[in-house]
């Protein structure tokens, strides 16, 4: 039977050099932050917008607009005219779930006018009527009342997209935009979708101020996705109002298809930061052995197989991965969750959720058991006589 060395042995190996054990520790800790962080991230980006479509909602543009929202123009009655005209739209109440908007970037500045705050913010602004909550399911009003005339009601990541301070986004505060000054009378929360970024404001105050008598699109909600054709084909009889249809979840899954480049990126990020953890933490175990090399030889020449003393280093390096990942994690649910991240004149949480956490974890336990690998052949191929000899 194959002599195996106990678990403790490995344990008390560690303290033999806490420095070295340390920064090996910090490393770990290091990578499992880093993907969780990416976890997060990409996944975020991802289910920002996937959150935010619907499969029995469509989004009715003008042709001309090539799928861009801020630059489409609709036609201001076109709400009316659909719910009189397409058979399958859905009905709240006695309220078609048909919502006209407008989508636009301004530049805002906070507070009121008499406060004369240089600052200047990037940010957008939908005007919307009170059929946008019919429509958009993920948003819910959680502080305040929906907006009238001179109002706004913000998202709860606009204080974070902007790059301001929370209490200058609070209810009762004032803020510019399109020359006009708003009061801020709600909050609202649409989890996992880039519209808790956006400001909503009453939709014919803004056609005023921005000096326009149309919208920029229309959310249409059918009865269910099957109703989508009799939609279509009212967009291609009424040849006059160049319209398209797009079902919300194409329209949100093209988005998120946009920023695969920038998810790829986080990922080869994370890649070359591990695959320096892995040489970094090899060149360390492989130093390690260096100096054991005698004792290691020692053990062979007691009996104890090569493989043995390689599950013992192995053994070694989980245990110190797995400590530098709870480190790790810890730092990420500190730092990282809750967080957002800005993109152009939105922005998005991170989560670190049940996935992020097996990623970090179980990437820094791989980084740790592949670190070995240089060690353990060397330990395979050890000549125990020399070995012996080594000062």
């Amino acid at each position: 039977m194959t002599r195996t060395l106990p678990f403790d042995y490995a344990i008390r190996n560690l303290g033999r050099r806490p420095f070295r054990t340390l920064l090996t520790a910090l490393s770990s800790a290091l990578v499992a932050a880093l993907l969780v962080a990416t976890t997060a991230f990409v996944r975020g980006l991802g289910q920002t917008f996937s959150g935010a479509a619907q499969p029995d909602t469509a989004i009715l543009l003008s042709t001309v607009a090539e799928r861009d929202v801020v630059r489409s123009t609709v036609s201001a009655g076109l709400p009316e005219l659909v719910a009189a005209s397409v058979p399958g739209v859905r009905s709240i109440g006695s309220t078609p779930a048909v919502s006209a908007e407008i989508h636009m970037g301004t530049t805002l500045h906070l507070g009121s006018a008499d406060q004369n705050d240089p600052r200047e913010f990037a940010a957008f602004v939908r005007g919307v009527t009170e059929r946008a909550f019919l429509v958009h399911e993920a948003v819910t009003l959680i502080e305040g009342r929906p907006p009238r005339t001179g109002e706004v009601i913000v998202g709860q990541l606009v204080a974070e997209q902007l790059g301001a301070d929370p209490s200058e986004l609070a209810l009762g505060r004032k803020l510019r935009f399109e020359g006009s000054e708003f009061e801020i009378v709600g909050r609202f929360s649409a989890p996992g979708t880039t519209i808790e970024a956006e400001i909503w404001t009453p939709l014919a105050e803004l056609r005023g101020l921005t000096k326009r008598d149309d919208s920029s699109v229309v959310f249409v909600r059918m009865q269910s996705p099957d109703d989508f054709g009799a939609l279509e084909l009212f967009t291609r009889r009424r040849l006059d109002l160049e319209l398209m249809m797009i079902p919300s979840s194409v329209y949100y899954r093209e988005l998120s298809e946009y920023f695969a480049p920038i998810r790829a990126m986080a990922w080869a990020m994370a890649a070359l930061i591990a695959a320096g953890a892995i040489f970094g933490g090899a060149n360390t175990l492989n130093a390690a052995v260096q100096d054991r090399l005698r004792e290691l030889a020692a053990l062979r020449a007691v009996g104890y197989s090569g493989l043995a003393i390689v599950r013992s280093l192995a053994q070694e390096a989980l245990v110190l991965a797995a400590l530098g990942a709870v480190i790790g994690l810890a730092l990420a649910r500190l730092f990282i969750a809750g967080g957002a991240v800005r993109i152009a004149m939105s922005a998005f949480s991170l989560r670190v959720d049940a996935i992020a956490v097996l990623v970090g974890f179980g990437g820094a336990l791989l980084l740790g058991l592949f670190g070995t690998a240089p060690a353990a052949l060397r330990v395979l191929r050890m000549p125990i006589a020399a070995a012996l000899k080594e000062i």
